[in-house]
């Protein structure tokens, strides 16, 4: 069901590029806490339909896999997730130069694995929780960067719910 869903947003991201705006976002983890000396990166892309911009607030989504790991621990070391999330970006002000916003998040997760160092995440399915602060640059606003925190968790739908968190991200946009 979600590798369908997946694959139907995929189509339409590629098929309706004139009517969106698309790009590319990096996410790299600054600090982290659940479980702590995690590694790791985000990639994802975005689509965000022209029908969901307004002038303060946009809706868009993203399709991500992320990489993350612990180097200190002798098993469960690292966990691929793959996820699908719609965004909420209300922009505070636009100006030509700068842009500041805040993002809210919530979306569907796969884990490849249920435990990362000594967390048992409980089942392969959680939800993605991402909230942070950013600015987009320029008229276009093809550059954004922002900070976020986030968190996976399966709000306790299996009996273990350890979860991750991830206190705070650096967020790198770029839109074609």
């Amino acid at each position: 069901m979600l590798i369908r869903l997946l694959a139907l947003i995929l189509i339409e991201f590629l098929c309706h590029t004139a009517s969106a705006d698309t790009g590319i976002a990096l996410t790299y983890p600054l600090i982290a806490k659940d479980p702590g000396h995690l590694k790791g990166y985000r990639g994802a892309l975005w689509y965000q339909p022209s029908r969901l911009a307004w002038q303060h607030v946009k809706i868009y989504f993203d399709i991500s896999f992320g990489h993350w790991w612990v180097n200190n621990y002798p098993i469960n070391r690292e966990i691929n997730i793959y996820s699908f999330a719609p965004t909420l970006r209300y922009y505070l002000m636009h100006t030509d130069l700068i842009s500041p916003y805040i993002d809210l998040s919530i979306g569907a997760s796969y884990l490849t694995k249920t435990r990362i160092a000594d967390r048992n995440l409980g089942i392969h399915f959680s939800f993605q929780d991402q909230m942070g602060i950013g600015a987009s640059f320029g008229k276009q606003e093809r550059l954004s960067v922002s900070l976020s925190t986030m968190h996976y968790s399966n709000c306790s739908m299996s009996s273990t719910n350890a979860g991750i968190t991830i206190p705070l991200l650096i967020n790198v946009w770029y839109k074609f």
